[in-house]
């Protein structure tokens, strides 16, 4: 069974060293109790049973870390005396939390789902068990990270004629916009599966793959540790505060993908395929978001994201994601980053033919 949980407006963090970003979180649920602009346009307290966070991931696992210090977080925001309760549903990749927010969160803003990017993939990729429409969610708040593909030094995409050995969980999660993307360049990808964090950098320095994907604070850390055997071959790219995806800030000595594409087709990518491959990079970018049912109530609308806004603003969460490497949105940058996830129809059907004819992946 699920496990039920409230956070109060009194509730503390621990520190851990990996864990700075939380640590932020929860350091800025400890300040004032405040309700926000938007909570003070409402007469009535909505939350009097409590509000409910949603979790799509398992208890104890890395998405309900962050939502046990997200839920302090946004109290300062919300009316006085509310209450968060915390739900931690389904596996790791989010689609069984997912399809249950979809499926039993009512519209009136009093449930909230914290969501894993990687499911969208799921989503975009037609696995059958999706049944919900990650476009059709209201973003409140996202927070972004970076991810780059290190390849081990004497890798030339430009000359490789040789398959590509990628370490990757699975065919469809957070590596596929490196696999597709190795494909688009022209070097055929050939997936090691069922590695993965530590064991797939331990992969790559044993000479087992050719090219890891690491992300976020792991990045620094993980290329000092391998800087005689790996160099950076592309970045997904950032997402900007006008939508477009552009070259990551916090890589300035990478090319993110789009960019490595032009240089070495000498044209910018475009049509169907790229358009799935972009929409993929930006699930695969969003470390996780809060979301609201679709035609939630606009003044329930604007009491989260006012909550969301006050959360962002706050210096020590900015310290704690600039550590932690995490790009924290709210507000109408949220909705414009967030909208690079949907795809449209041939997009889609590009990306899953890719998948059955180069993975041999289907639905089902």
């Amino acid at each position: 069974m699920p496990e039920r949980r409230r956070a109060g407006a009194g509730q503390k963090a621990g520190l851990s060293r990996r864990r700075l970003l939380l640590t932020g979180l929860a350091a800025s649920a400890l300040g004032t109790t405040f309700a926000g602009p938007a909570a003070a346009a409402l007469t009535n307290q909505p939350f009097r049973d409590g509000a409910t966070l949603l979790v799509a991931g398992p208890v104890g696992g890395r998405l309900d870390q962050i939502s046990a210090h997200l839920a302090g977080a946004l109290l300062p925001g919300l009316p006085s005396g509310t209450m968060i309760n915390r739900l931690a549903r389904g596996g790791p990749d989010g689609v069984a939390g997912a399809n249950e927010f979809a499926a039993r969160a009512a519209p009136d803003g009093l449930t909230a789902l914290l969501l894993p990017g990687v499911a969208v993939i799921d989503w975009l990729a037609g696995d059958s068990r999706c049944h919900f429409e990650a476009n059709h969610f209201v973003p409140v708040l996202g927070g972004l990270t970076s991810r780059v593909l290190l390849g081990r030094s004497g890798v030339d995409l430009t000359t490789l004629t040789r398959p590509l050995r990628i370490a990757a969980a699975r065919p469809v999660g957070p590596d596929l916009p490196a696999l597709l993307g190795i494909d688009m360049l022209g070097v055929r990808p050939e997936p090691v599966f069922g590695l993965e964090g530590v064991a797939a950098r331990a992969a790559l320095a044993r000479g087992e793959v050719d090219a890891v994907q690491v992300q976020g604070a792991d990045i620094a850390e993980t290329r000092l540790a391998l800087a005689n055997i790996a160099v950076p071959l592309f970045s997904l790219g950032m997402v900007g505060a006008d939508g477009r995806l552009t070259a990551d800030p916090a890589l300035p000595d990478v090319p993110h993908w789009p960019a490595l594409y032009e240089q070495m087709r000498g044209t910018p990518p475009a049509g169907p395929i790229y358009a799935a491959w972009r929409s993929a990079a930006a699930a695969a970018i969003l470390d996780f978001a809060l979301l609201l049912p679709a035609l939630t109530p606009p003044a329930m609308v604007s009491l989260w994201r006012g909550a969301a806004g006050q959360l962002v603003a706050d210096p020590i969460w900015q310290q704690s994601a600039k550590i932690e490497a995490t790009r924290i949105l709210a507000g109408p940058e949220t909705m414009i980053c967030l909208g690079n996830l949907a795809s449209t129809p041939p997009a889609l059907a590009d990306l899953r033919r890719w998948l059955a004819e180069r993975l041999d992946w289907r639905p089902g």
